[in-house]
Order: C-alpha cells, then structure tokens, then sequence
C-alpha cells in the first residue's frame, strides 16, 4: 500500500493552517492517514492544527492494536480513534484557554486507519474522506458544516450550497470546547475492489465533484501518487485556490 501527502498554503492566504500526516504505524501492519485544517486568528489555526495532528498521532502510535476477533478489533480501534480526538481536543482547548492569542481556535479533523484489509474513519468538521473507484468518488464522511445542516433540512439544495456565502461555517470543531462529538465510520476494503483512500480539507473539496477525483486518480498520464497529489492542488489552485489545500491519498486493492 503506498501513500502520500502535500499541502499548499493557496493563492490568497498568507499563512497555511493546514496539517496532516501519512505513516505506518503498528510495527508496519496498519496506515495511518491524518487531515485537519485549523481555524483562528493570526497563527491560532496553524496552532491548533498542528497540535491536534501531534497529540491524535501520538496516541494512535502508542497503542498498537493486539486483538485478534473482527469484533475485538472494531471496538479497539473506535475506542482508540475517539481517546485519540478527545486527547487532541483537551490539548488544543487547553492552549487556547491559556494564551490570549489563541482564544477561540479550533481544527477539523478527519482520520483513517487501514488495518487487516478494513478502514476506520472518524471525522469531526468538514474536511473530507473519499473511497475513489473507476465508478465512483464515494464521499464517506459528513461536513459538520452548517451548510449541510441546511441540505439536510431542505432548505438550501446541493447546488446552491455550492456558492453559499456562510459555506466556511462549521458546527463541530476539535478544540473549541472541553468535549468532543465525533462521527466514526468502518467498512471492509474487499468490496471496493482497488483504489484509492482521499483525506483533503475544504481547500480541495470546494473546487471539486466526483468526476474530477476519479478522473485524476485513475488518469493514465500521471502513474506516480505523488503526481497525482499535485496535479489535485494545482486543479484547486487553478479554480481560484482560496483557501489552503491539503491532500492525502493511499492506494488499495484487494487483491
């Protein structure tokens, strides 16, 4: 399984909030996948970013995963991915009650762990989580956005929120408070066939449908991932690149 990440700060801000992280973990026999896109004033988001990627990772390296039951494991990883995000809330939460300059900062964060041919996914925010096959860009996770408060009340369609103006606006963010709600997804690899795993934060999924994720992923004329990962940020770059864009994509198979 092959992996990789990049970021880009954009072409309008000054300052990348964005962090993320790609690695084997678990002695090499799980890969884990990290995306969060910080929000505050000055370098309060590149704070809180940077510091959830840090803790939650931390956490997750620490506890290799010893349970051998499918159920076993499934619980193991849901309890280890939630302690993960919550330390990571405590942390980020505790540093912007300490220091003035980081008052109100916060980060989304969206995680994958692949392990024993399943994925686990949490999600807390709007940064997203793809399963890309020839057929589809399946979208796994739901924004905590209050746009998607809105579709989901039938008040705003899915092409009006498109260009909403309070589209930036999220309901559940790592760090702003003393508790955390997260969302947690698995499901086995085997009926996916081969593909690829995409973690990205808004700076990408703004700019981008289905059609342009399959296109790139599976496009014959890059064949390197990392090509593949540039060539997404350059497209979100060349849409307008308004806000920081950051990518991490593994590859699959279940072969």
């Amino acid at each position: 399984m092959n992996f990789c990440g990049k970021s880009d700060v954009g072409k309008r801000r000054q300052i990348n909030q964005d962090s993320f992280r790609a690695m084997s973990i678990w002695g090499g026999e799980a890969v884990l996948l990290v995306v969060c896109d910080g929000m505050g004033g000055h370098q309060a988001g590149e704070i809180a970013s940077s510091t959830a990627v840090e803790i939650f990772c931390d956490k997750l390296t620490a506890s290799p995963c010893e349970e051998e039951k499918p159920e076993k494991i499934l619980e193991f990883i849901r309890y280890t991915l939630v302690c993960a995000a919550s330390e990571a809330n405590n942390a980020v939460f505790r540093l912007s009650e300490d220091n003035d300059g980081y008052q109100g900062m916060g980060t989304t964060l969206v995680a994958v762990i692949i392990y024993k041919d399943h994925i686990y996914a949490i999600n807390v925010g709007d940064s997203r989580f793809y399963i890309v096959t020839e057929d589809e860009a399946k979208l796994v996770t739901k924004d905590h956005s209050f746009v998607q408060y809105l579709i989901d009340n039938g008040k705003l369609s899915e092409d009006e929120a498109r260009s909403y103006p309070r589209k930036n606006v999220i309901t559940r963010a790592v760090g702003i408070g003393d508790k955390l709600d997260v969302d947690f997804f698995s499901t086995p690899l085997a009926p996916w066939g081969s593909g690829y795993l995409l973690l990205c934060s808004d700076g990408l999924s703004n700019y981008t449908d289905q059609k342009v994720l399959v296109d790139t992923l599976f496009s014959k004329k890059e064949t390197e991932l990392e090509k593949k990962v540039e060539k997404l940020i350059s497209f979100a770059n060349a849409k307008g690149g308004s806000d920081n864009i950051t990518v991490v994509v593994s590859d699959f198979s279940a072969d």
